[in-house]
Parts: C-alpha cells; sequence; structure tokens
C-alpha cells in the first residue's frame, strides 16, 4: 500500500470519527434536554410544549382555560404561571430564553388570541397584575433579541429589561410593549401602540410611541353593544 492512499484512509477515517462525535454529542444534548414540567391545579388546557433546559415548570391555577398555547421554555429555572381563571384564546404564544426567568399571569386576566409574550435573556420578568385584557395580536417582550453596539466603545447598548403591567389594565389590538416598561392599573393601551417607557396609572394612551392623550379614567368589560338589550 502506497504512502498516499494510506494517509486518504486515515484522513477518511478521522473525518468519519469527526462526525461520528458530532452526532454523538447532539443525541446526548438532546436526551438531557427536557420539556416544561406541568403543575396543573385544576384548569382546563391544551399546549404545545417546546423546551431545553432543566427545572423549568408552567403552574395552571384552578379554573384556567389554555387554547391551543405554545409553551416555549429554553435555559434552567424558569416558570410560567397562570393565576386562577385565566382565558387564553388560540394562537397565543408564551417564551421564556435564558435562566430563571419569570412570566407570571394574575387572576382573572384574559387573552383574546395571537398574544406572545417573551421574559428574555437571564433573571428577566413579564408580571402581569389581576383582571387584565389582551385583546389580540400583542406582543410584550423584555429584550431586543440582538445586541446593538457602539461602534467606538464596542459595548452594547440595549440592555433586557423586565415589563410590569398593574391590575386592570386593557390592551387593544395590535399593540407592542417593549422592555423595561412599568404600566400602572386601570389603564388603556389603545389600539397600534408601541410602549417604550413607563406609563402611569389611569390613563389613556395612544400612538407610536404611545403617548397620555386622557386621563383619571378606568375601564369596563360590559359590552356596550349588548348594553341594555
Amino acid at each position: 500500500m502506497g504512502l498516499k492512499t494510506t494517509l486518504k484512509r486515515l484522513i477518511i477515517k478521522y473525518n468519519y470519527i469527526g462526525w461520528r462525535v458530532v452526532q454523538i454529542r447532539k443525541k446526548l444534548k438532546h436526551l438531557s434536554s427536557k420539556k416544561p414540567l406541568i403543575v396543573n391545579r385544576g384548569g382546563i388546557y391544551r399546549i404545545i410544549k417546546k423546551g431545553r433546559g432543566s427545572n423549568n415548570h408552567v403552574i395552571i391555577e384552578d379554573g384556567c382555560y389554555l387554547d391551543n398555547v405554545v409553551i416555549h421554555m429554553i435555559g434552567n429555572n424558569n416558570t410560567i404561571k397562570f393565576g386562577k381563571n385565566v382565558y387564553v384564546g388560540p394562537g397565543c404564544s408564551f417564551w421564556t430564553e435564558g435562566n430563571n426567568c419569570k412570566i407570571i399571569i394574575g387572576e382573572n386576566t384574559t387573552f383574546t388570541q395571537k398574544v406572545h409574550f417573551n421574559a428574555q435573556e437571564n433573571n428577566s420578568e413579564i408580571i402581569c397584575g389581576k383582571d387584565c385584557m389582551f385583546s389580540n395580536t400583542i406582543i410584550v417582550r423584555t429584550s431586543d433579541s440582538h445586541a446593538i453596539i457602539d461602534e467606538e466603545t464596542h459595548e452594547r447598548l440595549n440592555f433586557a429589561g423586565n415589563v410590569i403591567i398593574g391590575d386592570h389594565v386593557w390592551v387593544a389590538p395590535s399593540t407592542t410593549i417593549m422592555k423595561g416598561v412599568n404600566i400602572g392599573s386601570n389603564t388603556i393601551v389603545g389600539s397600534h401602540t408601541l410602549v417604550t417607557k413607563s406609563i402611569p396609572s389611569n390613563v389613556l394612551c395612544v400612538g407610536m410611541p404611545a403617548k397620555v392623550v386622557k386621563e383619571r379614567v378606568t375601564w369596563s368589560r360590559e359590552n356596550i353593544i349588548f348594553k341594555g338589550k
């Protein structure tokens, strides 16, 4: 056997070994990954679970109804909790991406459809109070997903920030609530609004970016179309 042939066979052999090592590592990673554990305390749910990591929990309290909801959890020690009597319509999704992230939904809160919550980056939180009402096509997130870098210093500029939503907040369709925002209780966020800064309680805000247009207001769940009929 010539030297060239021997070298060729060795190269093929070691390339194959390297490929097998990669495949084994992928399989081990898959085996070690765990979908989130659901702790159901009396709710009715239909969930699509996607996950990778350990010690991730979804807590569903008594009286909840979750209809075809996507739960996506990547990382470790993350929690998504739905308080008592929460209703979540179809096409909604709740994501945690990082470690020690939380999404907490207060009791009696409702989601119509296609609402996306994403607590992204380590220790990020989205905390939603009681009796909130989310319409459809809404995004709430704690991070931009990608870094914005200062050209001179090479430092990151857009760090993650928690989102805190008070009690009895109404969020209308096609709204986006970004990182680091606090929304006070009894506030109304109008349709097609982009919230990038904190909003006080008992106001109506609209616009891109959001601006307060009315103060000393609150709202009711009562459907005015059927009122008095």
